[in-house]
């Protein structure tokens, strides 16, 4: 059995590997440590499972949390960020500068829907990227995500308390300034990816798959006026998909 982990800025992600996808996913504060062993112990399986992993806290972080969780796993590895995998070339002119979260859903998916694609991942930041079904990444947008959105309203008196929610409110005009916040980010973020898609597609000659990943992944996708795939843990999806294809 295989265990996939995704690390973001916040949160880790975890699920098991399955033959067609993944199961049993949890999410953890990236400092939880007890409760991840607690996950882990729950889980059964008559031999030691695999780690596989995409990091973006750096080289300590990894180093503390494979120390932690060490006795756990047979085999613990990174998935990082190269030139090229699986038939997908990366853009970056480092390819290590590049996000191993972002990388991983750019292989992922080109190798699964077998077309152009958008991956629009919701995280701390909001990222699009564009990969070509022969796996050429043609790069991307980097844009705030949602958490950090909302702190820029911050010092603003009345504003403090404004939490982003899942709104189900549509109109493009608000009169409540909550929902004005939340239409606005959705807005920001969807008004960015059509453009992205409408370049890429006279580009191409294609009409592209969108995939959109992360926490915010359906709420966005539902002001996204093109067909779109919302697939909240399209990173651990991606991370099983290589695994297996290795």
């Amino acid at each position: 059995m295989n265990i996939v982990a995704d690390i973001g800025n916040s949160q880790i992600k975890i699920a098991i590997e399955r033959k067609n996808g993944i199961s049993r996913v949890k999410a953890f504060r990236s400092d939880d440590f007890k409760n991840i062993r607690k996950y882990l112990k729950a889980l059964d399986y008559d031999s030691k499972p695999y780690l596989f992993y995409s990091s973006v806290l750096g080289t300590n972080y990894d180093k503390k949390l494979i120390k932690v969780l060490r006795s756990f796993f047979e085999k613990i590895t990174a998935f990082k960020p190269t030139r090229s995998l699986l038939s997908t070339t990366n853009s970056y002119k480092k390819a290590s500068s590049l996000g191993s979260d972002r990388w991983a859903q750019i292989v992922a998916a080109k190798s699964i829907f077998k077309k152009d694609c958008v991956i629009v991942s919701c995280g701390s930041a909001v990222s699009i990227d564009c990969v070509t079904k022969n796996g050429t990444h043609k790069g991307g947008l980097l844009m705030s995500g949602a958490e950090r959105y909302i702190n820029c309203f911050s010092d603003i008196h009345n504003l403090k308390n404004i939490k982003l929610t899942q709104t189900k409110k549509n109109n493009l005009l608000q009169t409540d300034t909550a929902e004005q916040i939340n239409v606005g980010y959705l807005t920001m973020i969807s008004a960015s990816v059509h453009k992205v898609y409408e370049e890429f597609k006279k580009n191409t000659k294609s009409k592209p798959t969108i995939i959109v990943s992360g926490s915010y992944a359906r709420q966005i996708a539902s002001y996204i006026e093109i067909n779109t795939l919302a697939e909240p843990f399209f990173v651990l999806k991606s991370l099983a998909f290589i695994k297996r294809s290795l």
